[in-house]
């Protein structure tokens, strides 16, 4: 069962799209530093240009573009506002930019003070995020949304040990003397690596997709067995593989095969969902979802296989590039053009339903799918690229990283074409509120 969305609950559209708006900036910026830099970024995770660019993405880029979907889909789905309203989330989005800069600017660099300088922007944005939604999450969830909800609040839950994880490190870096580790750095590293992918990132897309998959790519609802308590199960096999981290091998493996193998579950009923979707043609968001959960088992398949550092880097690209980066795309390419028609329509007094004038074309025009699809075949080549580039690294770095920041480019391109085409002109702004007044 689905929750009927309450679109009269929706935020001002510029409040989620400073935040959709800059994953795909980060990710280019992410992508050019792997072109400029080459090899040295893809030779083992530890490099100090390997930490500044995964961190480009998995906070510039993932944690961006969740905070963004969170603030969209909780008004519309639970009735969950942000207080303080666009100051609040201009205040995150600001600690959050500023945070990732310096954080991938103190890996470059190895300077004491920028760490400390992102410890406080990075603290101050997931500060605000947490106590935004902590509150209004333990209410009482409306009928439909349960399976939603509970996933986004365990989401948060990881965050949380993710963000303190986190901290932890970075205050190390910035005060080595004062703060030693009471862990290994690599241990503490694996475990805010596994709570940031496979707790606040892969849980929150289990959530999201199942209100916005057969929403947006019309398929049938996910089944009850798995959008009943099974996010929870994935909670706590997290749980107990981080609690038997270098004390019980066996038990660790156990726990971490079991998370993999659900992951691979959900990944393999969505395909099943998106293969019998009543739309026989798949649209370019439809292939980002297809990619993206054939990346996720392809990933997670790496804990099968014999250490490796060019698998490490290879399991690395395929989770945030292939699987994170690939939903996000695809699923701004749905949220984008659908937000910006919606607002359209509201500015002429129109609301989901009935006609509109010549001025607000139909929801499939704000983006073509002709462009969508274009972008789609350069993220594709840059992934494939990218993994290749895990075993070549001399010959297919620079190329994969410059593949991936033009697809990025041409993702933010259509996105702000989607915005264009949603925009009521200054001159008729007028009209249209006279309309609309007369209208009511």
């Amino acid at each position: 069962m689905q929750r009927a969305l309450s679109f009269d609950h929706l935020p001002p559209l510029a409040l989620p799209m400073r935040f959709l708006m800059s994953v795909p900036l980060f990710a280019a910026l992410a992508a050019g530093l792997l072109a400029w830099h080459g090899e040295a970024a893809l030779v083992t995770r530890w490099s100090p240009l390997t930490l500044a660019l995964t961190h480009l993405l998995t906070l510039g880029c993932l944690s961006m573009a969740m905070i963004g979907a969170l603030l969209q889909i909780l008004p519309v789905m639970a009735g969950i506002a942000v207080p303080g309203g666009s100051r609040t989330a201009n205040t995150m989005h600001g600690a959050l930019c500023a945070g990732t800069l310096l954080l991938a600017a103190a890996f470059l660099v190895g300077h004491a003070l920028l760490f400390a300088g992102a410890l406080a922007c990075l603290g101050v944005a997931f500060f605000l995020l947490l106590g935004c939604c902590t509150i209004g999450l333990w209410q009482q969830f409306p009928g439909g949304a349960d399976a939603s909800l509970a996933a986004i609040r365990l989401a948060l839950g990881a965050l949380v040990v993710t963000v303190v994880l986190g901290l932890w490190m970075g205050a190390a870096l910035a005060w080595p003397r004062a703060l030693p580790p009471p862990l290994s750095l690599p241990l503490l590293a694996d475990l805010h690596a596994a709570w940031g992918l496979l707790g606040w990132v892969a849980l929150l897309i289990v959530g999201v997709a199942f209100q916005v998959v057969p929403m947006f790519l019309v398929t049938e609802p996910y089944p009850r067995w798995i959008s009943g308590g099974y996010t929870t199960m994935l909670f706590l096999l997290l749980v107990a593989s981080s609690l038997s981290a270098g004390i019980a091998g066996p038990f660790r493996h156990a726990a971490l095969l079991l998370l993999g193998a659900g992951y691979v579950a959900f990944a393999w009923v969505t395909l099943r969902l998106l293969a019998r979707r009543k739309r026989p043609r798949a649209d370019a968001a439809t292939l980002f979802w297809r990619t993206a959960m054939l990346a996720l088992p392809a990933a997670l398949a790496r804990g099968l296989l014999p250490a490796d550092p060019a698998l490490d880097v290879a399991c690395g690209v395929l989770l945030v590039v292939g699987f994170a980066l690939s939903t996000i795309n695809g699923m701004t390419y749905k949220i984008v053009p659908f937000l910006s028609w919606y607002h359209l329509r509201h500015a002429h007094g129109m609301g989901l339903s009935g006609g509109a004038p010549a001025s607000v074309p139909p929801v499939h025009r704000m983006l073509p799918d002709g462009a969508a699809r274009g972008q789609y075949l350069l993220h594709a080549a840059a992934l494939l690229a990218l993994v290749a580039a895990c075993a070549w690294p001399a010959q297919l770095a620079r190329p994969a990283g410059a593949l991936l920041c033009v697809s990025c480019l041409a993702w933010f391109a259509n996105l702000a074409a989607a915005l264009r085409a949603g925009r009521v002109p200054p001159a008729a702004r007028g009209a249209v509120l006279d309309t609309a007044g007369a209208g009511r």
